[in-house]
């Protein structure tokens, strides 16, 4: 193996590290702005960051970009990166292109039931089989919605969902910080699956409108006293 093969090599293995380390650091950072341990319009610096983990600042760096551009880190110039703040504006827009997607996300479900109506029938099934599990309320709502998603087997939709769903679990995490909340979904999610079973798909509409908004309405009342 010639000096030049065994550079690039490395160089290549050092690539992969930082790109490993990065998924851990944006985990770690991610985790914290969703909870709150980070709080909206709170400074947020690399060099500080990297230090104390330990690290370089290369998979800080690429952790940093990746939640810019999930909506949580914003950066300024000349001034600097920020937890992104939550606002009642923030959450309207939100949810209402959440809304128009998930719904969106039933009328390709009502397409996929008539071409492959067995196949869906036993998907729909098992979401209302994972619900009954009564997972933890955080999973009963984020978990759910997506996996109405999954269930129009839209790739694109479900990718624009993916990035919206990053945003949304704050205000998710907030809606949840009222006891109770939890059930409240569980049985509205519940009232869509069996109105999926019975492909009402008008009513699955109704009823997944009434949640966004139930959660919307919630979570815009505590935003203020956050």
């Amino acid at each position: 193996m010639t000096a030049n093969n065994k550079s690039d090599q490395e160089k290549g293995w050092n690539r992969l590290e930082i790109k490993s380390l990065a998924l851990v650091v944006l985990d770690e950072i991610r985790g914290r702005i969703l909870t709150g341990d980070f709080r909206p319009g709170q400074k947020i610096n690399e060099s500080e960051i990297a230090t104390k983990l330990g690290i370089s600042r290369s998979p800080v760096r690429e952790a940093f970009r990746v939640l810019e551009g999930e909506g949580l880190i914003t950066t300024l110039p000349r001034k600097g990166s920020f937890i992104t703040d939550i606002s009642a504006k923030d959450l309207e827009e939100l949810f209402e292109i959440r809304e128009i997607l998930e719904c969106h996300a039933i009328d390709c479900i009502k397409k996929r039931a008539k071409k492959s109506p067995d196949e869906l029938r036993a998907l729909i099934e098992e979401v209302g089989r994972e619900l009954l599990k009564k997972p933890d309320a955080f999973t009963v709502i984020s978990g759910f919605h997506y996996s109405l998603v999954e269930l129009s087997d839209n790739y694109r939709l479900m990718e624009l969902y993916k990035i919206l769903g990053v945003s949304l679990r704050r205000y998710q995490l907030i809606y949840l910080s009222k006891n109770g909340q939890g059930e409240i979904s569980l049985e509205h999610h519940l009232g869509i699956i069996n109105t999926l079973k019975r492909e009402d798909y008008s009513e699955a509409k109704r009823l997944l409108k009434r949640d966004i908004r139930c959660v919307r309405k919630v979570a815009k009342g505590h935003i203020g006293k956050i």
